[in-house]
């Protein structure tokens, strides 16, 4: 099998995931501050059929270490001669859905009344890269005049990908990818992918970026993913470097996804989940 069918068998593997209509969760933000370990958990839901997550920014951290700004207020308007307040949110507030496939496949709704179609699931990715199905193999075409002397057929591919082994990642056995973008490397992010060699669900990722701005965007990340329920899901993203943000450094940089559980109706938390400075993936 080449480096591109395998990546096509991860593509057409997590077109065909189905998740619960809504997801509930927490996004813990673990960092590394001055030698001390620090963690905050955002509650989080997420709509599978609409793809909107709920998240709520005053994460646990803020409730029970909450600022207490020190200073002199003086005249009617309060004037307030305050030191800087410390950051509230270690890299920011996590927006993230953990069913989030990296560019690798696009975003497919929970079921609906509508029956599921793998097949034109399967078939939209093809269209998507301009790619034949490698396992069938094309009837002749019967010569004409002027005679055909060749075929050319234009691979529209985001990525050059090859083969660097096989490896085990957390006791899957896994074909190695190396990727380098043809094009848009902001857009196809991925630099190395682990998939497995049976059912070729991806383990790993190596991301030369992640997330759409904030201080997260400037540091490479690997994720992991597990199995939960019977569906594929992103595990934990780990930096590759420390954070700097708000003039403090993170080092080992750790959002984890924990709690997962599917629920009927994903609502938003009783207040503005817009507060914050949320961090999103693209």
């Amino acid at each position: 099998m080449t480096p591109y069918a395998i990546y096509e068998s991860a593509q057409i593997y997590w077109l065909t995931q189905r998740y619960p209509q809504g997801l509930a969760y927490s996004v813990a933000v673990s960092v590394v501050e001055g030698g001390k370990l620090k963690t905050e958990r955002y509650a989080t839901s997420y709509d599978a059929v609409t793809n909107v997550v709920f998240v709520d920014p005053v994460s646990d951290y803020e409730v029970a270490h909450p600022v207490k700004p020190t200073g002199l207020n003086i005249g009617l308007l309060f004037w307030q001669m305050n030191k800087p307040l410390p950051p509230v949110d270690f890299i920011g507030v996590p927006r993230l859905r953990p069913n989030y496939a990296f560019g690798m496949a696009p975003f497919v709704p929970a079921p609906t009344p509508t029956p599921f179609d793998s097949a034109a699931l399967v078939t939209e990715i093809r269209k998507e890269r301009n790619d034949p199905n490698p396992r069938v193999t094309p009837t002749p075409a019967p010569p004409v005049d002027p005679r055909v002397i060749t075929t050319v057929i234009a691979n529209n591919r985001p990525y050059i990908i090859t083969l660097v082994g096989d490896e085990t990642i957390d006791d899957h056995l896994c074909y190695h990818l190396d990727l380098k973008p043809t094009r848009n490397p902001g857009k196809y992010r991925i630099r190395e992918a682990w998939i497995d060699e049976t059912t070729y669900a991806p383990w790993k990722l190596n991301l030369a970026s992640n997330f759409v701005w904030g201080p997260a965007t400037h540091v490479g990340w690997s994720v992991y993913f597990g199995d939960i329920d019977g569906a594929h899901y992103v595990t934990r993203e780990v930096a590759s470097a420390p954070i700097s943000h708000a003039g403090e450094i993170f080092s080992d940089v750790v959002l984890s996804f924990e709690n997962l559980r599917g629920v009927r109706e994903p609502a938003p938390p009783p207040f503005n989940y817009h507060v914050g400075e949320p961090i999103d993936e693209p």
